[in-house]
């Protein structure tokens, strides 16, 4: 989990892949200060998320899984998260490109980066970046 905590405007940051072996699965997203911690993100009601391995990705809120997308990660990838709490909305990128479509609409509250990590999978946060311009609703 991020230590910073959003609850309005729009945010956008990316995570560089810097090891990944194609077999284990990370997830990425946001969560609320009180989700499961010892569960994989976006299994419980109160994160949401993009499971993604090298071949294709789903979007994972309350242990749904959603909009599988072909395309998939590896090292030296970029994924980006943009959280835009004017719309309502969460929406995923891989290689500076939108990763399937919207992920999440409605989104109300409040909302921390978070990240699920498995064994052999390392990543690098970058903070500060201009939001995405090429969204497809």
């Amino acid at each position: 989990m991020g230590t910073a905590a959003f609850s309005k405007g729009t945010h956008y940051w990316e995570l560089n892949i810097d090891r990944y072996d194609n077999h284990p699965d990370p997830a990425f997203g946001v969560a609320r200060i009180n989700t499961t911690k010892d569960m994989m993100l976006g299994k419980d009601d109160k994160a949401w998320a993009m499971y993604v391995d090298n071949n294709r990705s789903w979007f994972m809120h309350n242990n749904s899984h959603t909009n599988r997308a072909e395309g998939g990660i590896s090292k030296g990838s970029t994924v980006g998260i943009l959280l835009d709490l004017n719309k309502h909305s969460l929406t995923f990128f891989v290689n500076k490109e939108q990763h399937g479509p919207m992920a999440f609409e409605n989104l109300e509250g409040v909302f921390m980066p978070a990240v699920s990590l498995n064994r052999n999978v390392q990543v690098t946060l970058i903070t500060g970046l201009e939001v995405p311009k090429n969204i497809k609703q």
